[in-house]
């Protein structure tokens, strides 16, 4: 008996994928940086960087992660900070090396951090500076003894301002450092499989303390995979302009965004802070966007700032909406 949803898919959905094309996410890393190498993979702030770029300087941090701070495989690191390149970048090196991810809110308060950092054993943390004073307060209560800042000016051409990092943390390194120390270390390329842990995702809390969804790599793999089915008819691989305001650590735009256009060739458009609407208006203007996803709260407040009216919709092929009650 057929399923009665397929019966809503279009006729050149398919009703089935292989969750095992891939044998975990690295491989499809892999394969975009290779073939889309030239390309933009992120911009922030006018600021490219090309999928090469990103390959090696994931490279350059796995290997500071492998040989410098430790990390072997399943071991967990946090990645807490906005929408900013470093994140992508620090992604995909604690996935190379072989870690396991575990996404924070920046925004968190330091008893919501503590809870999250302790829960999942954290040892090592990528932090954004803004975010270092949540950090501070708590840190001696976590497991963390790692700590590397990120700035909003990494990897760009042209200096950003961000807040300086907590005076208390005396041992952390700036990311920029071990990205440089990286490059000149030797990257061990880890065997994984599909039923290893790539993410340790924590839920919202709204019904109690934060859960770690346990996510392996053949689950994201699948999502990824499940995606392009539903989309194929619109998807243009190594075309799409993708529009992300919202938030990367979150799994929506995380998978959705991040993940799954990296692997389609897309250039993704990062806004750092989407709640000054205006100029998230005045980014979107300047390029004709393919691909944007939302929750209702974004899409109401872009639709009440007058500059969003002037921009180009005329390419727009894919808006995805998420987080409805």
């Amino acid at each position: 008996m057929e399923a009665p949803w397929i019966q809503a898919y279009g006729d050149n959905i398919p009703a089935t994928i292989d969750p095992d094309r891939y044998p975990h996410y690295v491989a499809m890393l892999d394969e975009a940086c290779a073939a889309f190498s030239e390309h933009v993979a992120f911009r922030n702030f006018d600021a490219p960087l090309t999928y090469a770029d990103t390959d090696r300087l994931s490279r350059d941090f796995a290997a500071w992660l492998q040989q410098d701070a430790g990390i072997t495989k399943g071991d967990r690191v946090a990645v807490m900070m906005p929408n900013m390149p470093a994140f992508a970048v620090a992604m995909f090196g604690i996935l190379r090396a072989g870690g396991v991810q575990v996404n924070v809110n920046p925004l968190y308060t330091p008893r919501e951090l503590q809870h999250q950092l302790s829960d999942a054993d954290v040892e090592t943390i990528v932090v954004y500076s803004g975010s270092t004073p949540a950090l501070a307060e708590i840190i001696a209560d976590t497991p963390v003894t790692r700590v590397i800042v990120t700035e909003l000016s990494d990897m760009m051409a042209h200096g950003l301002p961000s807040p300086p990092p907590d005076s208390r943390l005396t041992d952390a390194l700036r990311f920029s450092d071990a990205l440089a120390a990286g490059g000149k270390l030797l990257f061990e390329p880890v065997a994984l499989s599909g039923n290893d842990l790539m993410f340790l995702q924590y839920t919202g809390g709204t019904t109690g303390l934060s859960k770690g969804a346990m996510l392996t790599h053949r689950n994201i793999v699948a999502n990824i995979l499940q995606y392009e089915a539903m989309a194929r008819d619109v998807l243009r691989k190594g075309d799409d302009i993708v529009m992300t305001a919202i938030p990367m650590y979150h799994i929506f735009a995380l998978t959705v965004n991040t993940l799954a256009h990296f692997y389609f060739g897309a250039e993704n458009i990062l806004i750092t802070d989407p709640k000054d609407m205006s100029a998230f208006a005045e980014e979107w203007c300047k390029r004709p966007v393919t691909v944007f996803t939302a929750v209702n709260t974004l899409f109401n407040g872009l639709n009440n700032t007058p500059r969003f009216a002037d921009a180009d919709f005329s390419q727009l092929r894919i808006c995805v909406g998420g987080g409805a009650p």
